[in-house]
């Protein structure tokens, strides 16, 4: 992995199936001060999955 220099973070897919619990998790690790990410798109194969919804109310562009 390339080492960051400045405050410039990775832009971040993550994709989901269903409730979303490694997205709340990898989104509480990216606020850090330490976390090379940025979560900029969540992508799930299940319009109904309940993540999309965390996503939105985080503001978080989603696609399903």
């Amino acid at each position: 992995m390339v080492k960051l220099i400045g405050k410039d973070k990775l832009k971040t897919a993550i994709f989901i199936s269903g409730r979303g619990s490694n997205l709340k998790s990898l989104y509480k690790f990216s606020k850090k001060k330490i976390s090379p990410i940025n979560i900029n798109l969540v992508i799930s194969d299940n319009k109904n999955a309940k993540g999309l919804l965390f996503a939105k109310k985080k503001r978080i562009k989603t696609s399903a």
